[in-house]
C-alpha cells in the first residue's frame, strides 16, 4: 500500500509541476494576471507538497520492511531450532521403535528356550542329558542377549523421552515468540497506519492553506480595473471615424459637413 501510494503522490506531483509549466496565460493583464501568477504559484507549492507526501510514504514502506524482516529472521529461527529437534526426535524414536521390536522378539525367544527346559526336565526319562545341557545353553546366552537388548532398549526409552521434552519446550517457546511477534506485528500496523493517517491530514491541511492563499489572491481582482488596463494597451483611438460621405454621379457636388477631428474608415486600424 505505501509503496504504491508514494508512487502515485510522486506522479500526481509530477502533473500539477507539469501543469504549472506549461500554463502560461499571456493574454491576461492586471489583478487577473497577477491572480494567475499566485494560483500557479500556490499550485506549485501543492506539487511540493505531494512530493514530499510521496518520500513520507516511501519511509513509511521502508519501517514497514524492515520489521517485516527483523521478524521474519526471528520466525527462521525459532523454526529451525525446533525443525532441528525434531528430526532428532524422529530419528531417536525410530531407533527405540526398532530397539523394542528387537527387544520383544529377543524375549519371546528366552521365554521358548524357558518352556522347552521346563518341559525336558518334566519328561526327563525321555530326555538325553546332553540335549537338556544344549537348551540350558541356549537360555543362558538368550538371557544375555535379552538383557543388553533390554538395556539399549531402556537408554533409547530414556533418549526419546529426552527428545521428546526438548522438542516440546522448544515448540512451547516457538509458540509464545510467535504470539509475541505477531502482537507486535498488529501493534506496529496500527501504529503505521495512524502515521499514514496524520499523513494524509497534513497533506488536507497543506492543501487547503495553499487553497485558501489562492481565493485571498482572487478575491480582490478589479474588473473594472482590468478592462481599463485592456483599454490602455489594445484602444484604436479616441476619436469616432467621419460618416460615410455620398458621392453623386454627373459631376453633381454634394456638401457633407464634417465635424472636426474625423478621419475615414480607411484611415483606422483595428487590431
Amino acid at each position: 500500500y505505501y509503496l504504491h501510494r508514494a508512487k502515485i503522490e510522486r506522479d500526481y506531483a509530477k502533473d500539477l509541476q507539469k501543469l504549472v509549466d506549461n500554463c502560461k496565460h499571456k493574454n491576461e493583464l492586471g489583478s487577473l494576471e497577477k491572480a494567475w501568477r499566485d494560483v500557479k504559484t500556490d499550485t506549485a507549492r501543492i506539487a511540493q507538497t505531494h512530493d514530499t507526501a510521496g518520500a513520507d510514504f516511501d519511509k513509511l514502506a521502508q519501517e514497514m520492511s524492515s520489521f517485516t524482516d527483523e521478524q521474519k529472521r526471528q520466525s527462521k529461527a525459532a523454526e529451525d531450532a525446533v525443525q532441528k529437534l525434531h528430526s532428532n526426535l524422529k530419528s531417536s524414536y525410530s531407533k527405540f521403535t526398532s530397539q523394542e521390536k528387537t527387544f520383544h522378539q529377543k524375549g519371546e525367544t528366552h521365554d521358548e528356550l524357558l518352556n522347552s527346559i521346563k518341559f525336558m526336565e518334566n519328561t526327563r526319562n525321555t530326555v538325553v542329558p546332553k540335549e537338556l545341557e544344549k537348551a540350558r545353553v541356549k537360555e543362558s546366552k538368550a538371557k544375555d542377549d535379552l538383557e543388553k537388548n533390554e538395556n539399549s532398549y531402556k537408554n533409547l526409552h530414556e533418549e526419546v523421552t529426552k527428545s521428546k521434552a526438548a522438542y516440546e519446550s522448544e515448540m512451547t517457546k516457538m509458540c509464545e515468540l510467535f504470539q509475541t511477534l505477531d502482537e507486535k506485528r498488529i501493534d506496529h500496523t496500527r501504529d503505521n497506519l495512524w502515521k499514514c493517517t496524520n499523513l494524509e491530514s497534513r497533506i488536507c491541511v497543506e492543501q487547503d492553506e495553499y487553497a485558501e492563499k489562492m481565493r485571498q489572491n482572487i478575491e480582490p481582482c478589479d474588473i473594472d480595473g482590468d478592462i481599463q488596463l485592456y483599454i490602455k494597451y489594445h484602444k484604436t483611438g479616441s476619436e469616432k471615424p467621419p460618416n460615410v460621405a455620398y458621392k453623386p454621379c454627373r459631376g453633381r457636388a454634394l456638401k457633407v459637413q464634417v465635424d472636426k477631428g474625423d478621419h475615414l474608415y480607411s484611415e483606422v486600424t483595428l487590431h
